[in-house]
């Protein structure tokens, strides 16, 4: 058999660079060293995402600027990937379909965070580029776990050489720049979360939400009671509520992607629940059976508060008691709170975010 009548994978190699291709051994190490990236970059997005997602303190902030990084880091790697994903298709495989699927997911987590980011969008009832954001990177997780395990990338020596890692760090360097390019010039001001601010010292500004299936109670203060369970256990009512006014100003920072900075009124849960309070945790539950659970010695910073800029907190924001936890995301404030208890349970020993 004549060299031109051979496959094109049989061809030596230097005929290979005489026809200027990159050879079958060196396309296919390429495309896996960039398969591999990307599936890097995906578990540091959705890893750095969740921690953003749940976290609230300024000595996190550092996870929502790895979080933008990543996201521009899989921007970078996209073009690599192009000729990956073209060569994919003409093999007409059935799970192609599902590959496709991915890659719009991807690029629609990553759209829609950049369109939150510039602030163009404001929440439309329900529906926010921020929960868009939220729905890809969700959607993306099991059709990345049936692409790695459909088509496994091994990784090999030549993957964990030198020139390996100093493309790795070109990819995060520029990735970096990006990034910090993209906040400089476009993006709108933020809180560290990422959140934007809305209806700071106005209470009736201030957006109305819910968590998944929650919907307002209507409860008469007159029937509310607090239940305080534990190593406490007393009732209190809305008159005795009432009767506390210290104030504090705290930042609710909802995961929906705003944040609210009010002066806040009530009861802080160490005057609640006494001096005598033991345990490693409590639980704050809501009139809706939504609850999550606390350290401790969280108590000392949080109150119980019935008021707003002065006023009575509306329905929607919780009344007649919610809680005002500073450092937190908005999911771990607890609107229409009727029963605080504590116990000798790690405060850690529940599910990331409710399901109900």
């Amino acid at each position: 058999m004549h060299a031109a009548d051979r496959p094109t994978s049989e061809l030596p190699v230097r005929r290979w660079s005489r026809l200027g291709l990159p050879g079958p051994e060196r396309a296919g190490t390429r495309s896996r060293k960039t398969n591999l990236a990307l599936l890097v970059m995906l578990v540091l997005a959705w890893v750095t995402g969740g921690g953003s997602f749940l976290l609230g303190g300024a000595s996190t902030a550092w996870i929502v600027v790895m979080h933008g990084v990543v996201g521009f880091g899989v921007l970078v790697l996209a073009r690599p990937k192009v000729p990956v994903v073209r060569r994919g298709l003409r093999r007409r495989r059935p799970s192609r379909y599902a590959s496709m699927a991915l890659g719009i997911c991807v690029t629609g987590a990553f759209a829609t965070g950049v369109v939150h980011a510039l602030g163009f969008w404001q929440a439309i009832g329900v529906w926010s580029a921020i929960g868009l954001h939220l729905i890809f990177a969700f959607a993306a997780v099991p059709l990345a776990v049936w692409h790695v395990v459909g088509r496994p990338q091994r990784v090999r020596p030549v993957d964990l050489s030198r020139r390996t890692a100093l493309q790795a760090l070109a990819v995060a360097g520029v990735a970096l720049l990006a990034r910090g390019g993209f906040e400089r010039f476009f993006a709108a001001e933020r809180r560290f979360t990422g959140s934007h601010e809305v209806g700071s010292g106005d209470p009736r500004r201030m957006p109305v939400v819910q968590w998944l299936d929650d919907s307002p109670p209507t409860i008469d203060p007159e029937d509310w009671v607090l239940r305080l369970r534990g190593s406490v256990n007393r009732d209190v009512g809305y008159r005795e509520l009432v009767a506390h006014s210290r104030t504090t100003e705290a930042t609710l920072d909802c995961t929906s992607g705003w944040y609210s900075t009010q002066t806040w009124t009530g009861v802080p849960l160490t005057a609640l629940l006494g001096p005598e309070t033991s345990g490693r945790s409590l639980e704050v539950r809501s009139a809706t059976g939504y609850a999550r659970r606390f350290p401790l010695s969280d108590a000392r910073h949080m109150i119980l508060a019935h008021s707003v800029g002065g006023e009575p907190l509306s329905r929607g924001h919780g009344f007649p008691a919610r809680l005002v936890a500073p450092g937190r995301r908005g999911l771990w404030w607890v609107k229409w709170v009727t029963e605080i208890h504590t116990s000798d349970r790690p405060w850690w020993v529940q599910t990331p975010i409710p399901f109900t």
